[in-house]
């Protein structure tokens, strides 16, 4: 189930990317315009055409980016793959990796102005498994579209499709939890300029203090909480595309901002800011 991957996916790392808008080309008769700024954190929906009914269709590319100048760049601690069925969180994810091993990826980009062409790359024990695309960056530098394509490799058929994506703006506030068990405790969460977090709260009467960090929109928070002993929670940011996956809940609607939870017990719940 996708709560056990995620439960699964809590040892790994995180990365970051905060865009920024365009400027305009200068000079008589236009000229090329410079790159759009997308450094920053990015959730990414990867959505096939050529496979829809296959047991994965849909795909998270939760990626902290850098940039210098035309090239963007995130490596395999700042990039995390998360496969979805078609379901959303009612069908299992799939592996962890077509070609072995953890769900990590590298990705290299070059950028003309609001035009991104990318490489993705998995690499496990079997070998490597390659996504290509190219996407438009919004004028605002808030969202991006556009398609993929993946030739057959480590077992896993040829692949094409859509991509659409959200920058992640920092966490930073007072989120309430609430899990198919009940209430969770409320936490208030801040994230610091290198995507690690700090989390502190109450429950039932005891303050407690959480650590973790931010790859993308997925995040993983660990420690202890009195009444509940040592802890993990894993989340990833709900942004428009996933939303639409993952409508509902326990019954209750998304809503775009919010995080997709998993605490003790495999617990599943939203944590909505307050």
């Amino acid at each position: 189930m996708v709560k056990q991957a995620f439960l699964t996916f809590v040892f790994v790392v995180c990365f970051g990317l905060g865009g920024c808008g365009t400027s305009s080309s200068g000079g008589i008769g236009g000229g090329t315009p410079p790159p759009a700024g997308v450094a920053g954190k990015w959730e990414i929906i990867f959505t096939s055409t050529q496979n829809p009914s296959g047991s994965y269709p849909h795909t998270a590319i939760e990626t902290n980016l850098t940039q210098a100048g035309s090239s963007t760049f995130a490596g395999d601690q700042a990039t995390f793959v998360i496969p979805f069925g078609a379901l959303g969180i009612d069908q299992p994810v799939g592996p962890l990796n077509p070609c072995g091993g953890l769900p990590q990826a590298a990705i290299n980009g070059t950028l003309s102005g609001q035009n991104l062409s990318f490489t993705l790359i998995e690499i496990g024990s079997a070998g490597s498994y390659t996504v290509t695309g190219t996407a438009t960056i919004s004028s605002d530098g808030h969202t991006i579209s556009g398609s993929y394509t993946a030739p057959a490799a480590c077992g896993i058929a040829a692949d094409a499709g859509t991509l659409n994506g959200t920058l992640v703006p920092f966490v930073s506030g007072t989120y309430a939890t609430v899990f198919d068990t009940g209430p969770g405790p409320t936490m208030t969460i801040t994230e610091d300029s290198t995507h690690n977090l700090t989390v502190t709260g109450i429950y039932q009467g005891s303050s407690f203090t959480l650590s973790g960090a931010i790859v993308g929109g997925f995040l993983a928070l660990s420690g202890n909480i009195p009444g509940l002993g040592g802890v993990i929670y894993i989340a990833d940011y709900l942004n428009p595309p996933l939303v639409s996956l993952v409508p509902a809940v326990n019954g209750m609607s998304t809503q775009a901002g919010e995080f997709l939870i998993f605490g003790p017990g495999a617990s599943i719940g939203l944590a909505t800011k307050q």
